[in-house]
C-alpha cells in the first residue's frame, strides 16, 4: 500500500480502532485527557490482534503499518473527531472528569482518610471496598490530591500540608517518639511523618570560602 492512498476500508477498520481505544483509556483513566501518540499506536495494535475478524462490512482485519495508522490519526485530528496537544492525542471532547457514582466513592474514600487524621488505613484496601480501580488511585496521587509518602500510606493533600506544618513547627529535638505522641499516631506512620519531612528540608547551608587578601596575609606574621 503506498503512502498517499490508504484503502477506505483499512481506514474505516482504523478509525474505529482508534477511537474504542481512546475510548477505553478514557474509562480506565477517567481523570487523565491525552495520551502519547506511541501509546496510542500501541493500543490500537494490541486491540487489533485480540479482536478478531467480523463478517459484517468493516470488520477485516487492520493491515496497516505504523506510519499509516499515524496518517489515519493526523486525518481525525483534521476533522476535528481527535484533538492534539504536542504529541498527545485524545478525543475531541474528552475533558478530566469521572462519572457522579465514581466520584461519590472517591469523595467517601477522601472522607474516611481526612477523619484516620495521622493514622490513615491503607488505601488500596479502602478502595476496594468502595469499588475505585488502581487507576483512579494512580491519578489521584498524579493530580496531587493524594499524597503518598511511603507504600502503603497515604494523606489527602491538605491533611499532609497540615501535618508536615505541624512537625516543623515543633521545637527543639524532634525525635520518632514525639512525632508519634504529639500527631496520636503509629511508630510507622511516625516513621514516615519523618522521613517525608527531612525530603522536604533543604539542606544545611555551608559557609562560603573566602579566600585571604593579599593585605589579610601580610598582617598575619
Amino acid at each position: 500500500m503506498t503512502i498517499g492512498a490508504i484503502d477506505p476500508d483499512q481506514r474505516r477498520v482504523a478509525e474505529r480502532l482508534v477511537l474504542t481505544a481512546l475510548r477505553r483509556f478514557h474509562r480506565e483513566q477517567p481523570l487523565s485527557v491525552d495520551l502519547r501518540m506511541d501509546a496510542l499506536v500501541a493500543r490500537v495494535a494490541t486491540l487489533a490482534m485480540r479482536r478478531p475478524p467480523s463478517r459484517h462490512r468493516g470488520g477485516a482485519a487492520l493491515e496497516l503499518d505504523e506510519a499509516e495508522l499515524r496518517r489515519v490519526v493526523d486525518d481525525l485530528v483534521t476533522a476535528g473527531t481527535l484533538a492534539r496537544s504536542g504529541r498527545r492525542i485524545r478525543l475531541a471532547d474528552a475533558e478530566p472528569s469521572i462519572d457522579p457514582e465514581m466520584g461519590e466513592r472517591v469523595a467517601l474514600l477522601m472522607s474516611g482518610l481526612r477523619a484516620s487524621r495521622a493514622a490513615p488505613p491503607r488505601v488500596e484496601g479502602i478502595a476496594a471496598r468502595l469499588g475505585i480501580p488502581p487507576a483512579v488511585i494512580d491519578q489521584l496521587r498524579a493530580g496531587g490530591q493524594l499524597r503518598q509518602i511511603a507504600p502503603g500510606i497515604d494523606y489527602p493533600a491538605e491533611v499532609w500540608s497540615a501535618l508536615r506544618a505541624k512537625v516543623e513547627s515543633l521545637p527543639g529535638a524532634i525525635t520518632l517518639a514525639r512525632v508519634r505522641d504529639e500527631l496520636h499516631t503509629s511508630r510507622r506512620h511516625a516513621e514516615a511523618i519523618l522521613a517525608a519531612v527531612a525530603q522536604r528540608a533543604p539542606p544545611p547551608r555551608r559557609p562560603r570560602f573566602r579566600p585571604r587578601s593579599q593585605r589579610d596575609r601580610r598582617g598575619v606574621r
